[in-house]
């Protein structure tokens, strides 16, 4: 189906997610609360099927800074966050959660994989527990970038790399790279592998 298609199912189901859409607008941008956000983002992550791709991806479209009509989020997959910012062509397999991150255009994520807002979300307090508001760091990944089932990845990865799968991003990422391991180890991609 060609992207001008998908932008029009995309459009027209907006009514059914409207006011999951309004209320996690108003109550952000209004009182700084993400709850309302991450309410509709969970329930609509329930939501089988192409239906459930397209309704989360309506939702996307209205409440993400910046979310190209032809995501493709699949079931329990869901962005943590308001501040996330999407490019056009992204596949989002199921099981998955995305931070505050940026995913440039066809950026494919398998299941299971776990985008972090950063390695230092959860300040610790003076006594060892928790303490403070939490940080959260965009981490960005690269143009044609692929991440592997079960990774997590806390750190920026260049553009046409490949996080293999179970490997841990820690550090940022040069292009075309492939990434290995806990924590990740780099190899360099020959331009035809990339």
């Amino acid at each position: 189906m060609s992207y001008r298609h998908k932008k029009w199912i995309v459009r027209a189901l907006h009514l059914l997610t409207f006011p999951f859409s309004l209320i996690s607008l108003v109550a952000y941008r209004r009182w700084g609360s993400e709850a309302p956000f991450q309410f509709s983002a969970r329930l609509l992550s329930l939501v089988p099927g192409y239906l459930g791709r397209y309704l989360r991806c309506s939702f996307y479209v209205v409440t993400l800074p910046a979310c190209a009509h032809d995501l493709a989020v699949d079931f329990c997959s869901w962005f943590a966050h308001p501040t996330a910012r999407v490019g056009r062509g992204v596949v989002i397999a199921s099981f998955s959660i995305i931070g505050t991150a940026t995913l440039a255009d066809e950026v494919l994520v398998a299941s299971r994989v776990s985008v972090l807002s950063g390695k230092q979300q959860h300040p610790r307090g003076g006594d060892g527990g928790r303490g403070g508001q939490p940080r959260y760091q965009r981490v960005t990944v690269g143009k044609g970038s692929w991440l592997g089932e079960g990774c997590v990845v806390m750190a920026d990865v260049g553009a046409r790399c490949v996080v293999s799968a179970g490997s841990v991003v820690t550090r940022p990422m040069p292009d075309h790279a492939s990434a290995v391991g806990n924590p990740a180890r780099f190899m360099r991609l020959s331009e035809e592998a990339a």
